[in-house]
């Protein structure tokens, strides 16, 4: 049985150093790999480490230019990324996520097999201005209208989403996470943190992401437990001052990024809980490593947070004082609390290994090209 040829652009590259999409990338293309096709990352330069290796785990790499400014740093990159991929034979292109979509609709004129993972509703997202998020919801329009062959919805609540505004179907595959059981020994001794004695946030700093609410709500609720924040951004915003001066009024602590093995999953074995404020995202990498590390879970209640978790995990609203109190409880009943996180856990086991998502990737990637006729 042969492979295709597969272009993945969208993240920032491998191996992952920052956001979803980078290790979702990470693990699911040298899996891709194994499982017989030919697969290359587009990479940016500076985010996966000092070196540029030409491959990775199987899958090669490659680095086109691009600018080095928020608003143009990601389409100037795809822009650079499809130009290179023109002079290279690929089946088809794996794009992670729609904000470049206009320059997705020539390959598919050109009969490359185009395909979009949707990711969660980018427009949605605060930290744009209006004239950004309508350019964000014109390119959402156009991935569903005139660019992909093929959508993909990381959650069953996506998809309903794209049912619903757009009337067309897509395909539900969602991301993946590994089971941590075991904290190692003395891998809190360089935060001087202790078992059960922190909460945790870990995600990238970013408005929708409510980190803000967080913090108040954990001061109101007294608890005598640390916050612990780890996370970074590229760009400082005033957001990310804000942040720190409402982490000044309790016992908060901010990280930073946590880079290396078994950081972040140390982090989280060994916290108490894990505060999760996401709203924009369909199924978040971030939940589900919570889940995976057996943590008592505290998110936002979203369509999203609920279909991930389904009854696993505590689930708060914006209103002040919600979370406040379901901290409050969760002390209260700290073993019904672990043991929520112990079912979220067996939840990853049956439905969100990376193995399950890489196989499900593949059946449908070989699916869609025997449709065009493509011997695999």
């Amino acid at each position: 049985m042969t492979g295709l040829r597969i272009a993945v652009i969208g993240s920032r590259g491998i191996p992952a150093g920052y956001g979803g999409f980078e290790t979702f990338a990470e693990e699911l293309t040298p899996r891709l790999a194994e499982l017989g096709h030919d697969v290359t990352v587009y990479c940016r330069r500076g985010y996966t480490g000092e070196e540029m290796p030409p491959e990775y785990k199987g899958v090669k790499l490659r680095y086109p230019p691009f600018l080095k400014r928020r608003e143009l740093e990601q389409l100037s990159h795809e822009a650079a990324c499809i130009a290179d991929s023109l002079r290279l034979p690929f089946d088809l292109y794996y794009f992670l996520g729609t904000r470049s979509a206009p320059l997705y609709v020539p390959l598919r004129a050109g009969r490359r097999i185009v395909v979009v993972n949707t990711d969660g509703l980018e427009w949605k997202r605060r930290k744009w201005s209006r004239m950004g998020r309508r350019y964000l919801r014109f390119a959402e329009w156009v991935a569903v209208r005139l660019a992909a062959d093929e959508l993909i919805s990381d959650a069953k609540a996506i998809r309903q989403y794209f049912l619903d505004t757009y009337g067309r179907d897509s395909k539900y595959l969602t991301n993946g996470a590994h089971i941590h059981t075991e904290l190692p020994e003395g891998a809190l001794d360089r935060w001087e943190l202790g078992p059960d004695g922190y909460y945790l946030i870990a995600c990238r700093i970013e408005p929708e992401n409510n980190i803000d609410i967080i913090i108040r709500e954990f001061v109101a609720s007294r608890s005598d437990r640390e916050l612990v924040v780890v996370g970074g951004m590229n760009y400082e915003t005033p957001y990310w001052r804000h942040l720190q001066d409402l982490g000044r009024r309790g016992r908060v602590r901010f990280l930073g990024p946590v880079y290396g093995p078994m950081l972040v999953e140390s982090l989280h074995l060994g916290c108490f809980g894990y505060l999760h404020g996401h709203e924009v995202g369909g199924t978040n990498p971030a939940l589900l490593k919570a889940m995976g590390c057996a943590n008592g879970v505290l998110a936002l209640d979203t369509a999203f947070n609920a279909e991930n978790l389904a009854g696993t995990g505590v689930l708060w609203e914006k209103a002040p004082g919600d979370l406040a109190a379901k901290i409050a409880w969760a002390e209260a009943n700290a073993a019904q609390f672990k043991e929520l996180g112990l079912k979220g856990q067996q939840r990853i086991r049956e439905h969100y290994t990376w193995d399950q998502v890489a196989e499900r990737h593949d059946q449908f990637f070989r699916h869609v090209a025997r449709r065009r006729g493509l011997p695999v």
